[in-house]
């Protein structure tokens, strides 16, 4: 699956920072900056540390089975058009190659509930989705 987050830094340079940082015991496969930069940090097929304590449908320990994309956000603010166009062209080339349904990408809220709130109620995962069905291939 694939798991969307807030990285609630911020800026990009901060967080680039912190997941480079071994001492924040946390990382993403990918960040997707403000400017629509898109940083990785890990190999898809390799464990990330980004989902945590997590279930999605009685699965457990959702860092080995799913690929983290985190977009640059501090919580607060709004997230850039860019943002949306670059992560779903993102997003939408991982589940291509992965195999991955639509139904298989969830906010971290959704697999962490009570215990996570990214990507936050201001994440338009309406536009995101109509975006991620014109890189896709599905009609959105």
């Amino acid at each position: 699956m694939v798991i969307i987050h807030g990285d609630a830094g911020s800026s990009d340079a901060g967080t680039v920072s912190w997941i480079q940082n071994p001492e924040s015991r946390v990382s993403y496969h990918y960040l997707v900056g403000r400017d629509g930069e898109i940083y990785q940090f890990v190999d898809e097929d390799s464990k990330a540390w980004h989902a945590g304590t997590s279930e999605w449908n009685g699965v457990a320990d959702l860092n080995r089975l799913s690929v983290g994309v985190a977009f640059a956000n501090n919580g607060q603010e709004h997230f850039k058009a860019i943002q949306y166009e670059v992560g779903a062209e993102l997003v939408a080339d991982i589940c291509r190659r992965h195999k991955i349904p639509c139904d298989k990408i969830r906010g971290h809220y959704e697999v962490s509930p009570g215990r996570k709130t990214d990507p936050w109620d201001h994440f338009d995962w309406r536009s995101f989705y109509m975006l991620f069905g014109l890189f896709s291939g599905d009609k959105a």
